[in-house]
């Protein structure tokens, strides 16, 4: 049987899958358009009529791998807060150490005025921020403008710390990942939330979960 062809979209996921790989081993600001058709298999004149010269290429590469970073720090909304939390953490500090390249190259052009970029990395923070938004009512704790622009500072600051961790490797990988837990906890009270009601919120809603399950 012979093979179906490929769309002109999955032959871009395609290509894509091959770059952001390539970029585990390879600086971003040097990856070619010739290496990359080259190790997806398709002719260079290929990607310039997909993505229109190097910087198309570039930026398509840049939302592909940071739709991959939203798509992974969505939590298990199955799982209590707190394990929720640990998991985003987990996942945030592990994809920016497997691809630094990356998210340092998104930083940069956000901040340089690259409008589609910063629309992107703002994407990433407000991944963050609604799903913990959204966890905090679920336990019954009124969300509002303090508590959001708390949440917002945190992941600015849980950031730079593995940004930091990058260039200078000080703490094991896990103490790191327990200091950005410890301080997300440390900054809720200047947002008027407790951890002790969050403690006591999760411990509701786990009782009530297993109650509904008995019965």
């Amino acid at each position: 049987m012979a093979a179906v062809p490929r769309s002109p979209e999955d032959r871009q996921r395609q290509i894509l899958e091959v770059a952001v790989h390539m970029l585990r081993t390879e600086p971003f600001d040097q990856l070619s358009m010739d290496r990359v058709a080259a190790e997806a298999g398709v002719s260079p004149p290929l990607l310039f009529h997909y993505f229109k010269n190097k910087k198309g290429f570039q930026n398509a590469i840049l939302e592909a791998a940071s739709a991959d970073l939203e798509d992974r720090m969505r939590p298990d909304p199955e799982l209590p807060i707190t394990s929720q939390l640990r998991s985003g953490i987990e996942t945030f500090v592990d994809a920016v150490i497997e691809h630094p390249t990356i998210y340092l190259a998104v930083m940069r052009m956000a901040g340089s005025g690259d409008v589609r970029m910063r629309t992107i990395y703002r994407g990433m923070r407000r991944t963050f921020t609604t799903w913990i938004v959204a966890a905090l009512t679920n336990l019954g704790i009124e969300s509002n403008a303090t508590v959001e622009a708390t949440i917002a500072g945190w992941q600015a600051f849980m950031e730079e710390i593995v940004v930091n961790w990058i260039d200078e490797p000080t703490l094991e990988r896990g103490e790191m990942v327990d200091l950005c837990e410890r301080i997300f906890y440390h900054c809720l009270p200047a947002a008027g939330i407790s951890v002790e009601q969050i403690v006591a919120a999760t411990m509701a809603a786990t009782a009530s979960e297993s109650g509904a399950t008995k019965l």
